[in-house]
């Protein structure tokens, strides 16, 4: 693992998860929970809490190339619940979901 693009992915996920438009603050506890490539891009799973108590959940940050430490904006969350087994497969499917919406935003330019 790429200690220093992980906390740079934390650190993205923490200021996504921050923004008013999510939690509005910073999660009261994160934890990087793996990592896999996608796409050919390097991605990181995060669980984290809203706030000390409370349920683990699922979010992911990437697009990472090489060694890069500025994530391609594929961080998001729909603040599932973590399950360390489909973690990899939610998110996936968060990643397809942020690549629908830019692609179907794009289409709107070239009509």
């Amino acid at each position: 693992m790429n200690s220093k693009q992980m906390m740079a992915a934390q650190e993205a996920m923490t200021e996504w998860l921050s923004d008013s438009q999510e939690l509005g603050k910073a999660p009261g506890k994160i934890e990087c929970a793996g990592e896999f490539d996608y796409n050919d891009m390097h991605y990181y799973i995060f669980k984290f809490k809203t706030g000390i108590l409370g349920k683990w959940l699922v979010g992911v940050c990437g697009g990472f190339e090489d060694d890069d430490l500025e994530p391609c904006g594929h961080t998001y969350s729909e603040m599932n619940v973590y399950n360390e087994a489909t973690a990899q497969n939610d998110c996936i499917a968060m990643i397809e979901k942020i690549m629908a919406y830019w692609k179907a935003q794009a289409q709107q330019f070239t009509d």
